[in-house]
């Protein structure tokens, strides 16, 4: 019988520490483990930084029949040229070790990319998001940037065309890449992962919001304080994740007066899902997205939620709790308008659990992944 072995790239930093590889936030052993229930084996290339100590938030990556493949460690496009010739002679051994690959988006899977294409190697491409906006959010909209921004897309729908099949994590984003090759949506999202469920919908004197994203540009966290800074009612925000624009939002937040408690990353689970649920009203503010977990997990926590028209919330969130990114004072109206409304709160809450339960079930999403795994072997 043959061994299914895949060897899975993606733009994602892990940490080797005594000989084990380690996350802080994305990509733990139990997420790989869920390709094992088609794959015998799975390896996952990344960069890799070799610690000397590591604490209580930082997850196991490797594990049973799931090996860590370290790439070069880099940070930043300087850092990446500068290490370019030792990624490339590192990809080129071993893309020529094995047969199959799955590719996600960034600049190692770019770079195995060119060798699987050489030495002619079976692969499948998913795509978390817009590879522009996505680009462009993060780095900023100068020229040089935009450039680049514009050649990584125009290489991600190269690769669509080549690939054997193509996943998607919204409608949004297979409009961009698809090709007439295989084409399958779907999340990493678990709903089995959600162990508490919103009950009280009513709230005191302190109208609560959570946000949950990096601490970058493109997440609009910066539209959200000033929103708030509007609003004449008692408001306390709480935003989980870390990120560049930490100290810039404390700033801001201190200059409007408004309430914010920075939470940091948060990498236990429950403790993260029962903040989402003790909170009145999630809110997405984001630039760009792709399908944004946070938002279907909040969703699925039975939490009235709030976003922009951008990326595949508009797929998930009923229009009339969306506003254009940006539009500070629409988004302003409409945290007003929910925090008016406990009966609209409650509908709200209920619609998104409905919702998550229909259309993201654990056999929705299994029947999608597995067949999009089997295109590797057609």
């Amino acid at each position: 019988m043959n061994v299914k072995v895949v060897r899975v790239s993606l733009e994602h930093r892990f940490y080797l520490y005594n000989g084990e590889y380690y996350t802080r936030l994305a990509f733990p052993y139990l997420y790989w483990k869920d390709y094992l229930r088609y794959f015998d084996k799975v390896e996952v290339i990344a960069r890799v930084k070799n610690l000397e100590s590591i604490n209580q938030d930082y997850k196991r990556v490797d594990g049973e029949n799931v090996d860590v493949i370290p790439m070069p460690y880099y940070v930043g496009l300087k850092n990446f040229i500068f290490k370019l010739p030792s990624l490339l002679f590192r990809a080129s051994n071993l893309v020529n070790s094995k047969d199959y690959f799955i590719l996600r988006s960034g600049n190692v899977s770019n770079v195995l990319w060119v060798f699987i294409v050489l030495y002619r190697k079976q692969y499948l491409r998913e795509y978390p998001g817009n590879v522009y906006e996505g680009v462009t959010g993060f780095a900023g909209k100068g020229i040089h940037i935009k450039l680049l921004a514009y050649f990584l897309d125009g290489l991600a729908k190269k690769q669509a065309l080549l690939s054997k099949a193509n996943s998607f994590v919204s409608e949004d984003c297979k409009a961009i890449y698809s090709t007439r090759k295989p084409s399958y949506v779907f999340s990493s999202f678990n709903i089995d992962e959600i162990n508490v469920q919103k009950e009280n919908y009513s709230y005191g004197g302190e109208f609560n919001l959570v946000s949950v994203g990096r601490l970058e540009g493109e997440k609009g966290h910066k539209d959200l304080i000033s929103a708030l800074s509007k609003i004449k009612i008692k408001t306390k925000l709480k935003i989980i994740g870390d990120g560049s624009q930490l100290g810039a939002l404390r700033q801001q937040a201190a200059y409007l007066d408004v309430d914010v408690d920075f939470l940091g990353a948060i990498t236990d689970r429950d403790k993260l899902f029962k903040i989402i649920a003790d909170s009145d009203l999630y809110i997405i503010p984001s630039h760009t997205e792709g399908m944004p977990r946070s938002l279907l997990e909040s969703m699925a926590i039975g939490m009235p939620c709030i976003g922009t028209f951008v990326g595949g919330i508009p797929e998930v969130l009923n229009s009339d709790y969306l506003v254009q990114a940006k539009k500070i004072e629409a988004l302003s109206d409409l945290i007003l308008k929910v925090s008016k409304d406990e009966k609209l709160r409650i509908n709200m809450g209920r619609e998104n659990r409905l919702f998550i339960r229909e259309k993201y079930s654990r056999e929705n999403m299994d029947k999608q992944k597995l067949k999009f795994w089997g295109e590797l072997y057609k």
